[in-house]
């Protein structure tokens, strides 16, 4: 199979634009900060403001953007609208203690304090942190008086009803444009999925870049999906279209995943490529796949009665075709009639008067209530006291060293101290934020003197640059933080440009001030209730076995969980654990960690816990299509087998709480990616048996993650003669010679 290379390669820049940013939100976000910020400036000068009621407004905008991380139109409005006055309460508290730096110290540490506390209520929680905190910073930045507070207070407002303004007339602004506008996104993920997927069919043979392609291609996919899920656990829809579109959006996800573990499965195993059937056949399913990404793309497809009436077992295999060909077919039609149940729109509008959901956060509460007594809520109080107490002791500190190092400059080191705890738990993830910050800071200095000086006084050219870093600050993601700190430090050169205050002094007291902040920030998260990375990973560790747990207990057919909806849901709070885990281990996994066993185990961890994930999600979209066509025997089979895998959750949870805290000194396990690890599912047909299997391989993943978690600790076992159930034969125990670092369902020939 050949394209053209012009648009291969066309298309490929196009991926790299649309990966990181599906559904494209930031793109929405970084254009309404960009507008928000023009207009309320266009308004200012129009009004004749002063440079420092310019300032004032174009930061509120520009921290109305920053702040607000909801996703619903409605949630964001409501979130604005209580910024507002939080805003002024805090900007006229900085300003009326201006001229006493002592006691607007001592209020700023309060101030701290209490933002951070009201992290405990989530998004909305953190947002109004962020909206006090900003305005009392800026109070300071621009050194406001009482006399200027009418002209400030206007000026916020303005920045409040122009981003208000903006963000009505630009981009999505109902619930029906956010979801069209995620499932056009999840509409193109799936399509690269079947595209590299033909690829792999074609070739007939695993080239490493193309199942490392595809490996992405899934992990882009996975992420709409969180997207759209996420988008719905806020609510505003109608609960019945709500769950329908869960529940076809991931029927069609493990359909597309279930192609690709057997596209790499078929690709590693010795296949007679020369064999003329052979060939035609892959031919003829790469044409099939061709066609379906056609009708994706068109939003057409055949019509559903020939999918929906399809037996489960697939069209009746050519002679000429091997086992893993007739896979293929299967698991295409099952695709294919995912995406036309799905349908080629949304077909949703907002329904404000419709009760919400359940979201997750009450939903994994739930779970651990029914575990241990006590639910997240208690668990995130305590997390937020913790962190106010941490953020608050370095901030003091930050204070008493950034007075020394200059009296008029000081909250620079304070904002820094602030910024690194913003969403970290661990000290480690502390010490990663801060190096990014820092980083950050010094590569946007030297490039921010370079802009200033080329601009050299141009005020509309410096407007112009000033816009396009703030851009670049929200279109960036945050995972590359040091990038998002970059572009802060080049706005803030222009700013200084602007202003004319700027000075290579300031610039070089901007990375003092960071340095020490940081160092704060570090020194705090070390001395005052540490934290470490072991202790936050496996607090999310547990989480992600409560959830599990809830899920084998809903495919057990206990009276509590057990319709389609359910499992989807326990799915998605899954996933959501799984993402707070790789969060967690973050500082753990990064490529600049120099320990380099400790990094491989990590990640030998995160890839466990996303085969695990597979499995459980697949479970779910496939118990909720088969349960109710079950009989007794098939019924009886898959409660008994969902209660072994439920038993060794238990224990495994055991030995999360009680496993050491050394780490052992076991060989460093190989490092193989989670497709690679699921490359080696065994062929099924009728889905009880696809039941049993998910579960069977669940269980033995996590037998894997109990070794690779303390590989002194026994084995959660199973009585003397006890089988999981008869689709076949219960991974053993590795013996001498064999690979023990993986999965122990997956041989060693397959992790190469």
């Amino acid at each position: 199979m050949t394209e053209n290379p012009m648009v291969a390669r066309t298309e490929s820049l196009w991926d790299r634009f649309t990966a990181i940013d599906p559904g494209l939100m930031r793109l929405t976000s970084a254009m309404r900060a960009v507008l928000g910020a023009t207009a309320t400036l266009a308004v200012l000068t129009a009004l004749h403001g002063s440079d420092t009621a310019l300032l004032a407004g174009g930061f509120t905008a520009m921290v109305t953007s920053l702040a607000i991380s909801d996703l619903h139109p409605r949630n964001q409005l409501i979130t604005l609208g209580l910024g507002a006055p939080l805003s002024l309460a805090a900007l006229s508290a900085g300003a009326v203690l201006t001229p006493y730096a002592t006691a607007a110290k001592m209020l700023f540490l309060l101030l701290i304090y209490l933002a951070v506390q009201a992290r405990r209520f989530g998004a909305r929680g953190l947002g109004l942190g962020i909206f006090g905190f900003m305005a009392f910073f800026l109070s300071q930045f621009a050194q406001a008086r009482v006399v200027q507070l009418p002209q400030l207070g206007a000026a916020v407002l303005i920045a409040f009803g122009a981003v208000a303004t903006v963000w009505y007339c630009a981009g999505p602004r109902t619930t029906y444009g956010v979801l069209t506008r995620l499932r056009r996104a999840f509409d193109g993920r799936v399509h690269d999925v079947l595209r590299d997927t033909a690829l792999m069919i074609a070739a007939g043979q695993d080239v490493h870049t193309r199942s490392r392609a595809l490996e992405r291609r899934l992990d882009r996919l996975h992420a709409s999906v969180l997207l759209i899920e996420d988008f719905l656990d806020e609510g505003a829809v109608d609960r019945a279209t709500d769950d329908l579109l869960l529940q076809h959006i991931s029927r069609v996800e493990v359909a597309a995943q279930r192609l690709a573990v057997l596209t790499v499965r078929a690709a590693r195993t010795q296949s007679s490529l020369n064999d003329l059937g052979e060939r035609t056949a892959r031919q003829q399913l790469t044409g099939r796949i061709q066609v379906l990404r056609h009708q994706l793309t068109v939003g057409t497809a055949p019509p559903s009665k020939h999918y929906e009436e399809q037996r489960e077992d697939g069209p009746a295999p050519r002679p000429a075709e091997s086992a893993h060909l007739r896979d293929y077919f299967r698991a295409v039609d099952e695709l294919t009639a995912a995406l036309w149940a799905l349908g080629p729109r949304v077909g949703l509008r907002p329904e404000w008067g419709t009760p919400p959901r359940e979201p997750a956060p009450q939903r994994r509460q739930a779970f651990a209530v029914e575990r241990s007594g006590e639910g997240d809520t208690g668990s995130l109080k305590r997390a937020a006291t913790r962190q106010a107490f941490q953020v608050t002791a370095a901030s003091a500190l930050a204070i008493v060293g950034g007075h020394l190092l200059s009296p008029h400059l000081w909250y620079w080191a304070v904002a820094a101290s602030w910024v690194v705890f913003v969403k970290n738990e661990s000290t480690g993830e502390v010490l990663l934020q801060s190096l990014r910050r820092l980083t950050g800071t010094v590569i946007g200095v030297v490039v921010g003197y370079g802009l200033a000086a080329l601009v050299d006084g141009d005020g509309p050219l410096l407007l112009v640059l000033l816009l396009v870093c703030m851009f670049g600050m929200f279109y960036t993601p945050s995972v590359a933080y040091w990038a998002v700190t970059f572009f802060i430090t080049c706005m803030l050169s222009l700013l200084l440009a602007l202003l004319g205050t700027f000075s290579t002094h300031v610039l070089l007291l901007r990375v003092e001030e960071t340095a020490l902040g940081v160092a704060c920030g570090v020194l705090a998260a070390v001395l005052v209730l540490p934290t470490t990375v072991r202790r936050a990973s496996d607090e999310e560790l547990v989480n992600f076995l409560l959830v599990l747990h809830h899920l084998l207990r809903a495919t057990a057919g206990t009276p509590e969980a057990g319709t389609p909806t359910s499992w989807v849901r326990a799915a998605h709070d899954l996933d959501q654990a799984l993402e707070s885990f790789g969060k967690a281990s973050l500082p753990l996994t990064h490529p600049l960690n120099p320990q380099r066993g400790r990094r491989d185990r990590a990640r030998h961890l995160v890839e466990l816990l996303e085969a695990a994930a597979y499995h459980a999600r697949s479970l779910a979209v496939t118990a909720g299509r088969s349960s109710a066509g079950q009989d007794a025997e098939c019924a009886t089979r898959l409660t008994a087998a969902a209660d072994r895998a439920r038993e060794t959750v238990t224990q495994l949870i055991r030995i999360t709480h009680h496993r050491p805290g050394i780490t052992s000194r076991a060989a460093r396990p190989r490092v193989t990616r989670a497709l690679s690890l699921l490359s080696d599912e065994r062929r099924m047909r009728r889905p009880e048996q696809r039941l049993l299997l998910h579960i069977d391989h669940l269980d033995a993943t996590l037998i894997a993650l109990a070794r690779a978690l303390d590989p002194l600790a026994p084995e959660p076992g199973r009585a003397p003669g006890r089988r999981p159930h008869d689709t076949g034969p219960r991974p053993a125990t590795p013996r001498r010679g064999t690979c023990t670092s993986a999965a122990a369902a997956v041989p060693c020939a397959h992790r190469a």
